[in-house]
């Protein structure tokens, strides 16, 4: 009996082990979902708009806007990034930098949001947002220019290209060689005479 309950006991820990491990690499998997990090985003930015635009006077309100752009501008630029890697152009060290400057967006915009409505002076904070949102817009416009360059690897057009030379090539030749077929031939026939 002893040995039927330890095994039991056994199965029961096992199952429930296992479920454990289920739910937690379940939950895990939705806290790192794409859906969540939008619509954790959405949620911020929700809050630092209704902080934005209250009716009653608010200290630091341009620190809500200024979280707010910088939101904004991180989108930009994750969108430029995205055309431009799929149009194939070169964009360098940018994308491999893109989490380490979403992740200092996020420090800025937790902070900016912290400074709302309270009555500390962030001098040094706002000015951190406006260098930070300057840099954006200068990484986005390099993106936007190099997006718009032509592609230095043409290898598709140089084949179409010597596709249709060859084709052309195949067709002046066969061209050539069936209006050698066609045309009259003139049959030498041996002069009465000569023998």
């Amino acid at each position: 009996m002893l040995e039927f309950l330890t095994v039991l006991g056994l199965v029961v820990l096992l199952v429930v082990a296992v479920i454990v491990t289920t739910v937690w690499l379940v939950l895990r998997r939705i806290r790192r979902s794409r859906l969540v990090a939008v619509g954790t985003q959405a949620v911020a930015d929700g809050l630092l708009a209704l902080t934005a635009f209250r009716l009653r006077p608010t200290p630091h309100r341009g620190a809500a806007l200024r979280g707010l752009r910088i939101s904004r501008e991180h989108r930009l630029l994750r969108d430029r990034v995205a055309a431009a890697q799929c149009s194939g152009a070169y964009l360098g060290d940018i994308p491999a930098l893109l989490p380490r400057l979403e992740a200092e967006g996020r420090r800025l915009r937790a902070a900016l949001g912290r400074l709302v409505g309270s009555p500390a002076a962030g001098h040094d904070l706002l000015a951190q947002a406006d260098r930070h949102l300057a840099m954006l817009a200068e990484l986005t416009e390099a993106v936007g220019d190099a997006a718009s360059a032509p592609a230095a690897d043409d290898a598709l057009a140089r084949e179409a290209e010597e596709a249709a030379l060859g084709l052309r090539l195949h067709t002046a030749a066969y061209t050539e060689l069936m209006a050698a077929d066609s045309s009259p031939r003139t049959v030498r026939r041996p002069l009465a005479g000569a023998s």
